[in-house]
């Protein structure tokens, strides 16, 4: 079953990808269980130590290969992806090279059951050299109001140091100082037992040296060749396993990461540099680009994805990642990574959606499981360079955002998705440290759930609807809205009024009961009111809205009294929709709503004609029943009354009577 799905989302991928991101003359497969494993060689006559993928890949032109995530490990499985054995694989550029028949080549082959384009992920920038005096992103969001609910001239400081707030980017200049005071430090590599992985020395922040023993002291992926010394958060583009230094040179063209980490975290209320939602929350540098290579470019930001997501998971802290880069192209790989992260890891991921200024799928930020963020200007504009999309979820802020740069303690003022992303996740920062036992789903559900949909009235363009996500981020209102609850539809139960085939024939009536259970760990569906409608003219639903007792978080609420549905005579046999809209919380500032399909198959009555009595045999019984539907002694069911009318002419009349005396006489 598995192998099925992966080759039906790689067909999908294939229609849906804008390939103009495709690295050329680069693919990436997966070996399933039949290939166990294989080593890399990679000298002048031989790349692989198995001999048939080795004669194939040479035989095409192949002069690289090496694995896709060198931070995934064995354990690292979902939905049948062993991201651990997923290689990437370079193949010489020349005129003759045809990698889309390679691919095709490569699928073919009983050991790989996935074969995928690999992309270039760019950086959503662009920089703006004057520098503004304030953030006026910060009370168009809300969150000077936000940070009223702590008593902070109490010592009640917003933000929590266990939520990590991560940088996925280019690295972060983390000695910076609005940086330094909130960054994260991985305590499970104290070794010398001082509560610091930093210290201060002669003028200047540096890893600290009685930390730096050259042991996997935290081992929290089971590796010890890994992550050694991951004092502050890892370069994964240093060579085989990266290394523990993710500062970046001192120059605007490595400023992108820094930018985004202030933004994300930068320390508040500290009488230096600039303020972050999040306050008070840990930030993250994971560098994933080497600086021998083009820093328009995340070349390994899905290898940082993975090290964010496993650091919080293993720390027994909170990741919140984000993506500030992505382009064009589906790859499957990516979306069950992000998957995998987010729901093994328990990672809440951010992406941005991309500064083009058009209607455009944007990866990773389109893929599932991702809060996928363009940007807004000031007073809620869409600024016409964003790139707008059913697959956003949330708008934020991302025109003239000030924050940290690398050049001496700098700040700047710079546009784009990848600054609006970071301040969304930063207000996500904020909610998880007044909500701790929220996991990501709910952290997910309730920010764009509260998100500010007058972004749709100050931009009333039509198509702009739907695609600019459900609003503008908003603070106050994402942790001020009681938690949602999560209801399902398990179980439904139809009764067929005088029934005698369990099917629903033509004119028939159900009384239809549906159970409605609220998952546990959610919050109570407060006066929730169920209705149900239906697409067709020919279906009548009688007391078609009904009031609900309060659901409790892990109970099921269950409308007692039937809703009523009348399928008409005039329907004709088809399968037809109906929608029952739950909606509770209703005096909440935000409504919860959530909404079930039901189909309804419809089939004609079996029935003889004339044959009113049903027993099988039309006589004399039929005719005097007959006369006592013509004289309204009786009511008709709606077999009789369909039985009735033996010349179909839609009434019910002497002219039935002797159509039936007619048949029993022959």
């Amino acid at each position: 079953m598995v192998n099925y799905f992966i080759i039906f989302i790689v067909l999908m991928s294939h229609l849906l990808s804008n390939d103009t991101d495709r690295k050329e003359g680069v693919l990436l497969f997966h070996i399933n269980e039949q290939l166990e494993s294989f080593n890399i060689i990679q000298d002048e006559s031989s790349l692989i130590d198995y001999p048939p993928l080795n004669q194939f890949l040479m035989k095409h032109g192949a002069y690289k290969i090496e694995r896709w995530n060198k931070f995934a490990s064995d354990e690292d499985v979902y939905n049948g992806i062993r991201f651990s054995k997923i290689y990437r694989v370079y193949f010489t550029e020349q005129k003759t090279l045809n990698v889309d028949y390679i691919k095709n080549e490569l699928e073919k082959l009983y050991y790989i059951d996935a074969v995928e384009y690999d992309y270039y992920r760019k950086a959503f920038y662009t920089p703006n050299d004057p520098r503004y005096n304030n953030q006026w992103f910060l009370e168009e969001i809300n969150s000077n109001d936000a940070w009223d609910l702590w008593n902070i001239s109490g010592n009640e400081i917003p933000g929590d140091r266990s939520i990590i707030l991560a940088s996925v980017d280019l690295g972060v200049n983390w000695q910076h100082q609005d940086l330094v005071g909130n960054l994260w430090e991985n305590l499970g590599e104290d070794a010398d037992g001082d509560g610091r992985t930093i210290e201060y020395i002669n003028g200047q922040w540096v890893l600290d040296p009685g930390d730096l023993n050259g042991i996997d002291d935290d081992n929290w992926d089971n590796n010890m060749s890994t992550f050694i010394d991951d004092l502050v958060g890892w370069d994964v583009s240093g060579s085989q396993y990266g290394d523990n230094d993710p500062d970046v040179p001192n120059n605007g063209s490595w400023a992108h990461g820094t930018h985004v980490a202030g933004l994300l975290a930068a320390t508040t209320n500290n009488n230096i540099g600039i303020a972050s939602t999040a306050f008070n929350c840990s930030i993250m540098s994971i560098k994933c680009t080497a600086e021998g290579e083009d820093p328009s470019y995340i070349s390994n930001g899905f290898e940082g994805v993975i090290y964010a997501a496993k650091a919080g998971y293993y720390s027994q802290g909170f990741s919140i990642i984000n993506c500030s880069w992505g382009g064009t192209g589906y790859n499957m790989f990516e979306q069950e990574l992000i998957s995998m992260c987010a729901n093994e890891y328990n990672a809440l991921i951010f992406g941005a959606a991309g500064n083009d200024n058009i209607e455009q799928a944007h990866y990773p930020s389109s893929y599932e499981d991702m809060i996928s963020v363009t940007a807004l200007g000031q007073n809620n504009s869409w600024n016409h360079w964003a790139t707008y999309h059913p697959t956003v979820d949330i708008a934020s802020p991302g025109e003239s955002i000030q924050s940290c740069v690398n050049n001496g303690n700098g700040y700047s003022s710079w546009n784009g998705t990848s600054m609006a992303t970071p301040v969304a996740a930063s207000v996500a920062g904020l909610m998880k440290s007044l909500y701790p036992s929220w996991d990501r789903e709910q952290l997910g559900t309730m920010i764009v759930a509260t998100a500010d949909p007058i972004i749709y009235d100050v931009n009333p363009e039509s198509y702009l609807i739907g695609k600019l996500g459900s609003g503008r981020v908003d603070a106050l209102n994402a942790i001020i809205t009681p938690l949602f609850p999560k209801i399902q539809l398990t179980e439904i139960d139809m009764y067929i009024q005088n029934d005698d085939n369990n099917e629903i024939n033509i004119g028939e009536t159900i009384e239809f009961t549906g159970i409605f259970f609220n998952d546990s760990d959610w919050g109570i569906a407060i006066n929730p009111v169920i209705t149900m409608s239906c697409n067709s003219n020919d279906i009548n639903v009688m007391n078609s809205t009904m009031n609900l007792d309060n659901i409790e978080s892990g109970e099921a609420g269950i409308n007692f009294e039937p809703i009523i549905i009348e399928f008409n005579t005039s329907i004709n046999p088809d399968t037809y929709l109906c929608n029952i809209d739950f909606i509770s919380n209703i005096d909440s500032y935000i409504e919860y709503n959530e909404s079930f399909s039901i189909e309804f198959e419809i089939t004609e009555i079996p029935m003889l004609l004339g044959d009113i009595n049903e027993d099988g045999v039309i006589d004399i019984l039929d005719v005097i029943m007959c006369v006592n539907i013509i004289t309204e002694l009786i009511t008709p069911t709606v077999y009789q009354e369909l039985a009735s009318d033996v010349n179909q002419d839609g009434d019910i009349n002497v002219q039935d009577i002797i159509v039936i005396v007619n048949s029993i006489l022959n």
